[in-house]
């Protein structure tokens, strides 16, 4: 069993497979995730609406270098985005809710939105 954190970079579900695939990155690079149709019910409000997630099930392998995480469970963690920020760690909470408001556009940290099948 094994288990990976990262951001949605992608959500797919490809035809009428009911299966969905989703593309995660973290520091360590880019990996992809199968939720097969029975945990799609399961796990349908983590799927569609996470932006961080972490997803425990079995390491599958394909030909070559494919390699998949074939998700058992899975965590919305969207909450603890704002934690990653190292900037905003360290600094006393007035002098984070000060810096906030007075930052250049080009110094924001975002996330990307995932781009979607919808």
């Amino acid at each position: 069993r094994a288990s990976c954190a990262g951001i949605v970079l992608i959500r797919q579900m490809p035809g009428d497979s009911g299966v969905v695939f989703v593309t995660l990155s973290d520091e360590t690079g880019v990996g992809n995730v199968v939720v097969w149709p029975k945990l799609v019910s399961v796990f349908r409000r983590e799927i569609m609406g996470a932006r961080l997630i972490v997803v425990e099930g079995k390491v599958q392998r394909g030909e070559g270098d494919v390699v998949h995480l074939v998700a058992e469970r899975i965590y919305d963690r969207s909450g603890e985005l704002e934690q990653l920020s190292e900037d905003q760690q360290d600094a006393p909470s007035w002098q984070a809710r000060a810096s906030s408001l007075h930052r250049h556009p080009r110094n924001l940290r975002t996330v990307p939105k995932s781009r979607d099948f919808h």
